[in-house]
């Protein structure tokens, strides 16, 4: 072969190893750089290590960011199957939509927190709609029910849809899920709207007092009484 080919073999080898480097140099670099340490949360080529803008001289311009984000995890692993992911329900199956919901927008959470842990039944009307009662699984987190939501994970849920899709509320706090867990303690019955619309929806979340029975009311709810029934019940108010 030509020494002089050879010679330009050689140059052309150089050439090429030398770029080869360069690129693995500068690719590694690059990747060091603006990998977002492979987070799958990371969109922008942010380098590792430089500070986010602060907008507003805050920690967060929203105070409900980290329970808005939580919630929409809650959402997508426990609501999005009936209500969408646009929160517009499915009036096929008459599942009533979170979007622009007056239940969901309420002054205060009292009646959809009662929904989330005791589910609901029979017809509700949203947005001038009449849903004819496809019913609502209780979602508190038991041990009869381990697929739940925890008390927080309420919070958050509900926190997220009452700031979603055009809807503007307040958030929901775990201390006002307790709140109305303790208030309903012992119920075990999906609540029908008629029943929700008794609740205050802020303040202190407490289901109004029972009226008393008229006479003719309280002759059906007697007819009702089985006959062992009927004696304890006279023999409570037999006088001493």
């Amino acid at each position: 072969m030509n020494p002089h080919s050879r010679a330009g073999f050689g140059l052309l080898n150089s050439l090429l190893l030398t770029g080869s480097v360069g690129l693995l140099l500068w690719g590694g670099v690059y990747v060091g750089k603006y990998s977002g340490r492979f987070d799958g949360n990371e969109f922008s080529e942010l380098p590792y290590g430089r500070p986010a803008k602060i907008v507003g001289g805050g920690a967060s311009a929203d105070p409900l960011d980290a329970q808005k984000k939580a919630g929409l995890i809650a959402y997508g692993k426990s609501c999005v199957a009936c209500h969408q992911a646009d929160g517009n329900g499915n009036p096929s199956l008459n599942i009533p939509p979170l979007a622009g919901s007056e239940w969901v927008q309420a002054d205060g959470p009292n009646r959809i927190i009662r929904i989330v842990l005791h589910g609901m039944q029979g017809p509700v009307k949203v947005s001038g709609q009449v849903y004819q009662g496809n019913a609502m699984n209780p979602w508190l987190k038991t041990a009869d029910n381990p697929a739940g939501l925890t008390e927080q994970e309420i919070a958050d849920v509900l926190t997220y849809v009452r700031n979603s899709w055009g809807n503007k509320a307040g958030g929901v706090t775990v201390d006002q899920v307790k709140a109305v867990l303790g208030a309903t303690a012992g119920r075990a019955d999906a609540w029908t709207a008629e029943e929700l619309e008794k609740v205050p929806a802020s303040g202190g979340g407490a289901a109004p007092a029972p009226t008393a029975l008229t006479p003719d009311q309280l002759k059906e709810a007697l007819k009702k009484l089985t006959a062992d029934e009927l004696k304890a019940v006279l023999d409570g108010v037999k006088p001493n």
